[in-house]
């Protein structure tokens, strides 16, 4: 029904024309389908089309007019980003002048004396038709906002300009301004959109410099396609100069680029590359523009690798759990009180893989979900085993990440582990790191007091790492509370971190919870902590995280 509404609509149409009878004559053609207004010279037809409240459709002008002519009337259209895009048809019996309009930007003609009436009626119509339809085209091509490419368009004219420049070098470059929220939120988003606006006109004129076109892929993220540079030097800084000159402020920018070697590169992955060297670029303000090179290509490749070989090692259990022992040293006896559990993945190709390699790049694609529950399993079975090999209970802690958190199914997914294994859930130490709680406090909250009134016990990692420490120990119940290890690394550095360090002991036990301290390395670490009444040692001072067999050397040793 809408659309036949649509359809019924009738457009208007503008006959700039100076002989009354003419006027009459097109009219007459014309009103049936179309809405006709009547100007009798170019500056009229202005001046209609400044004060009309209904778009313009197509304008049908003769060219030899008093006051102003069809010739003047085309360029100053084409001069206003209004009207440019409406069609104009001349009316002449001239044939140079025909040219001569169709080379200012006419899109057709109808000669004097007039044609048959279906052929002028069809002229107009396809004439509005083609109009309307590149509108349409242009609209979907482009960002609403900023008038440059959307990403999907940006690819199909990247592809396309390889089509035709096999062996032109071309640089993907991906600009990002840096913390823009900030600069929406000091002074509104109509302030932010002018910025983006101006900053997408900058990066046109540079695309237009550099035989290349531009796209806007997000917020505030735009890529460049266009020929290779070898210094960035030059164009970052005009980029800041430009901005600096309209804004009087500094809106920070940054840039990451790919030099395409291989045109038959998927061309997301190259956008890809760019903007992970842009994002690399560090907060400070000496170094604007990062380059993708080898090295960070092989680690990419390496990345994707794991990735993609992430499910295989799941099931053939590549992913090993290491043990670290954790020390009471309550009065001065030292003794094995827990362990925690840490991840190793020996990789059938790449061998031995620091969790610093896998763990982030898990946590950023959602796979740490199901690598922790992994290791919950794996440390839950190994306090099974244990219990029957040696007739002793050792607790085991395990990380509890912030994606876990978000699980709506957390709690009976551990509580089915612990049963699983017939271990009490008092024997599962969970971990969670400071980070994990920053924000969402009331829902972890909740999940932490469902899982104590189940009898596991709570460990805070990492205190101090972060900015919501204090925050955290007034909302949370808890059991344990462990320091972050750069305190320990940095305790005898200055007097203020050993000062903190005492403070963190003062409010364990004000709070009434085990102190644990991680990353010790050395005896005079190990004496001052003591000094300080932590209860308990984790680090290499004692040893380093061990697998399952060799853990057992442990059992009944003496650490003192």
């Amino acid at each position: 029904m809408k659309n036949n509404i649509i359809n019924k609509l009738k457009r208007y149409i503008l006959i700039v024309e100076d002989e009354f009878i003419n006027q009459e004559i097109l009219k007459e053609i014309l009103s049936k389908e179309y809405e006709v207004l009547i100007a009798n010279n170019g500056l009229e037809a202005l001046n209609i089309l400044e004060k009309s409240l209904k778009p313009i459709s197509l304008i049908l002008a003769d060219l030899n007019m008093p006051i102003m002519d069809g010739f003047t009337l085309i360029k100053e259209l084409k001069k206003d980003n209004l009207y440019n895009n409406i069609p104009i048809i001349v009316i002449t019996g001239d044939k140079d002048s025909e040219l001569n309009a169709l080379n200012l930007g006419a899109v057709d003609f109808i000669t004097k004396p007039f044609d048959l009436k279906e052929i002028i009626l069809a002229r107009i119509n396809r004439s509005i038709k083609l109009s309307e339809k590149r509108i349409i085209v242009k609209a979907s091509e482009k960002d609403e906002l900023t008038d440059v490419y959307n990403k999907h368009i940006f690819e199909e004219y990247v592809l396309r300009i390889d089509k035709y420049n096999l062996d032109e070098l071309k640089d993907m470059v991906v600009l990002n301004l840096t913390h823009f929220h900030l600069y929406n939120e000091l002074y509104g988003k109509d302030e932010g959109d002018k910025a983006l606006i101006y900053i997408a006109d900058i990066l046109k004129d540079i695309a237009r410099i550099n035989d290349g076109i531009v796209a806007r892929l997000q917020t505030d993220y735009f890529a460049l396609y266009i020929n290779h540079l070898n210094d960035y030097n030059e164009l970052v800084n005009k980029i800041i100069s430009d901005l600096k000159d309209k804004y009087n402020i500094n809106i920070s920018i940054r840039l990451g680029v790919y030099t395409i070697n291989n045109k038959d590169e998927n061309v997301e992955s190259r956008i890809n590359r760019a903007k992970l060297v842009c994002d690399e670029i560090s907060k400070s303000n000496n170094k604007f523009y990062n380059v993708y090179n080898e090295a960070l290509q092989q680690k990419q490749l390496i990345e994707e690798k794991l990735v993609h070989d992430f499910n295989k090692a799941i099931i053939n259990k590549e992913f090993k759990v290491y043990y670290q022992p954790k020390i009471s040293i309550i009065e001065g006896k030292y003794k094995l009180s827990s362990a925690e559990a840490l991840v190793r993945w020996i990789h059938p190709e790449l061998g031995f893989i620091s969790p610093a390699s896998f763990i982030p790049l898990f946590e950023e694609n959602g796979y740490i979900k199901m690598l922790d529950q992994y290791v919950w399993n794996e440390a839950a079975k190994q306090i099974k085993a244990w219990y029957y090999k040696y007739n002793l209970v050792l607790p085991i802690s395990v990380n509890i990440s912030r994606i876990d958190l978000f699980d709506e199914k957390i709690v009976e997914t551990i509580e089915k582990i612990v049963k699983d294994n017939n271990i009490k859930p008092s024997n599962l130490l969970l971990e969670i790191t400071e980070s994990a709680y920053n924000n969402e406090t009331d829902q972890i909250v909740e999940i932490i007091n469902k899982l104590r009134d189940l009898g596991f016990k709570i460990e805070i990692d990492d205190f101090g790492s972060g900015y919501s420490s204090l925050n955290t120990l007034a909302t949370l119940t808890f059991d344990f509370l462990k320091l972050d290890m750069k305190f320990v690394q940095d305790m005898f550095k200055n007097d203020k971190t050993l000062k903190m360090i005492g403070i963190v002991s003062d409010i364990a036990k004000y709070l009434n919870v085990k102190l644990i301290a991680e990353g010790v390395e050395t005896k005079e670490q190990l004496n001052k902590l003591k000094e300080l009444k932590y209860d308990v040692i984790q680090g290499y001072y004692f040893s380093k995280p061990v697998n399952n067999i060799e853990f057992e050397e442990f059992f009944g040793k003496d650490f003192n």
